[in-house]
């Protein structure tokens, strides 16, 4: 610790550090000990200056923003993965439905079923058609 006072010229080297230092191009952990350590000011000096303290706050901030859009990043990367591999299997069941649906009409013709045959509605079931005659 030089010097009691923080001088102009220091004050605006540390505001342009901060400056720097919310564009995340020094990482996110930003603290008062960071700049204690670069400029040798304690951090009571450097809180109690108006100017630094609402840079830090600033900064402080801004990295808080840049992690959570980093980490809303993260996650929409791990939801458009896990899209990605339920797409592929939708695919591959949808695949394995139309093979499923050619048989089906292979096996009609080779039974001499017409396949438009099979998409009629069912009838009432004997059950249900007694249940309607003891009603009566």
């Amino acid at each position: 610790m030089t010097t009691r006072y923080i001088t102009d010229e220091a004050e605006q080297k540390i505001v342009q550090l901060l400056d720097e230092w919310a564009t995340g191009c020094f990482g996110t952990g930003l603290s008062w000990a960071n700049l204690q350590k670069a400029f040798g000011y304690s951090r009571q000096a450097l809180s109690a200056n108006p100017r630094i303290k609402t840079k830090y706050q600033e900064a402080k901030q801004a990295l808080k923003a840049l992690k959570t859009r980093v980490q809303k990043a993260g996650s929409v990367d791990s939801e458009l993965d896990r899209l990605r591999e339920e797409n592929a299997e939708l695919k591959a069941r949808v695949v394995e439905y139309e093979k499923r649906f050619t048989r089906w009409i292979h096996n009609c013709h080779k039974r001499a079923i017409n396949p438009l045959d099979l998409d009629e509605p069912m009838g009432i079931s004997l059950k249900t058609a007694a249940r309607s005659l003891d009603r009566r």
